[in-house]
């Protein structure tokens, strides 16, 4: 009787216990707090909240440009949805233009060439399209597909560099909020 619970025991301890990570790979949500402001971006413009958010600090106007990295186990996607806050009013005042961008980069001995400048292979432009407002706390969600025929991007990485660029605008004199909440990839 012991020997038998001992075997049973073994068996049920030998079956897999790994959890999966399907559909992992074609998935990535990025908050704007793990994002690098770019060099243009000044410091004092630029607010991150403990939400993650990313947003103009009280009476700040200008740009902020945000550029945040794509793991490179992303595998494919088709999707890319944006949650931002703006003032909602097509070419006329804040903007949030949110591009997937590539860039190819050379390794000595497993390619040849050189190392090329960012291209877009996917952009949402809030002045573009406005979406309802979709959350109590004002927030806009607007998704776009990342080919133009609607299939799905596969992500080379062993010859480019994959990131998010965000670039966030508000004119001076404007006092509406612009804020980016996260960018995801599916």
């Amino acid at each position: 009787m012991r020997l038998k619970t001992i075997f049973a025991l073994t068996a049920v301890l030998a079956l897999p216990t790994t959890l999966s990570a399907a559909g992992l790979d074609n998935f990535y949500g990025v908050n704007m707090a793990a994002c690098v402001p770019t060099g243009q971006t000044s410091a004092q413009s630029v607010l991150f909240n403990s939400g993650g958010e990313a947003s103009f600090r009280d009476g700040g106007f200008g740009e902020i440009i945000l550029t945040c990295a794509i793991p490179n186990t992303l595998s494919r996607i088709t999707k890319m949805t944006v949650r931002y806050k703006d003032d909602g009013v097509p070419g006329a005042g804040s903007q949030v233009v949110t591009a997937l961008r590539q860039k190819r980069y050379v390794f000595n001995g497993i390619s040849e060439g050189v190392d090329s400048a960012p291209s877009t292979i996917a952009e949402a432009d809030s002045n573009a399209f406005v979406p309802p407002v979709i959350s109590p706390q004002g927030y806009r969600d607007h998704q776009k597909n990342v080919l133009p025929t609607t299939g799905t991007l596969t992500f080379d990485h062993r010859r480019f560099f994959y990131y998010i660029q965000v670039n966030m605008r508000r004119p001076a004199g404007t006092t509406g909020p612009v804020t980016v909440a996260y960018v995801t990839l599916f």
